[in-house]
């Protein structure tokens, strides 16, 4: 599941904030990760001269925050396991044989509730 969610990672960051996203494909509804800023944001934009040292600290701080929007994710998600899509917790359902997305559950007539509304 982590290398799952991490493929399906969108970068939305700035050059002051970390920040991803993940689609949901059953619903199509995008949930964003927690922003984080960016430590050195004001500094980097004064001082030019040190443009290396900073790109370094971002990059580092970027896969902090990447790893972090994949905890938080995972809290929020789950892979169907009949059809292998990443879906968000209103689209996965809590069936009485196995827990599905709600299209698969649908297909398969099993009646389920959702993780979250």
């Amino acid at each position: 599941m982590t290398s799952l969610l991490s493929s399906h990672l969108e970068d939305c960051s700035t050059s002051q904030y970390f920040c991803f996203s993940v689609r949901c494909e059953v619903c199509g509804e995008y949930w964003y990760s927690s922003s984080i800023p960016f430590s050195k944001a004001a500094q980097a934009a004064q001082h030019q001269e040190k443009k290396e040292l900073y790109d370094a600290i971002y990059q580092r701080e970027k896969e902090r925050a990447k790893l972090a929007a994949g905890q938080e994710a995972r809290e929020r998600f789950s892979q169907c396991p009949v059809c292998r899509r990443l879906v968000c917790d209103a689209c996965f359902l809590i069936c009485d044989e196995m827990d599905l997305c709600r299209e698969c559950a649908a297909r398969m007539k099993e009646p389920g509730e959702p993780v979250a509304t």
